[in-house]
């Protein structure tokens, strides 16, 4: 059960959602990246406790349920700019864990 905790708040839910996001625009499915909004959710709410990502997290799920608007109205660029921020903000999250797991020594 611990398991599926980790999966869908932590990273790999976050990086599973921007996948199926990323597939959802890629191939005009708006059910994917509707489906790929969702499945942020969880990581934007535990990414909400912590002191420096305050307020502005909670927006990204909001610029996904955009991006999967944009599919369905085959606004296809638009979809990749309002995706643009939540890819920005994992790699920062996996740019902060690599720091200080090898950087820290």
């Amino acid at each position: 059960m611990e398991l599926l905790i980790v999966f869908f708040f932590g990273f790999p839910g976050a990086f599973l959602s921007l996948v199926v996001s990323i597939i959802g625009v890629l191939k005009d499915k708006y059910r994917l990246a509707l489906l790929g909004a969702l499945l942020f959710l969880p990581f934007t709410y535990y990414l909400n406790g912590s002191p420096g990502a305050r307020g502005f997290v909670l927006l990204l799920p909001l610029l996904q349920f955009g991006s999967a608007l944009a599919v369905f109205q085959k606004k296809r660029t638009l979809a990749w700019l309002l995706l643009v921020p939540s890819i920005l903000t994992v790699l920062w999250v996996l740019g902060v864990v690599l720091v200080y797991s090898f950087g820290m020594n």
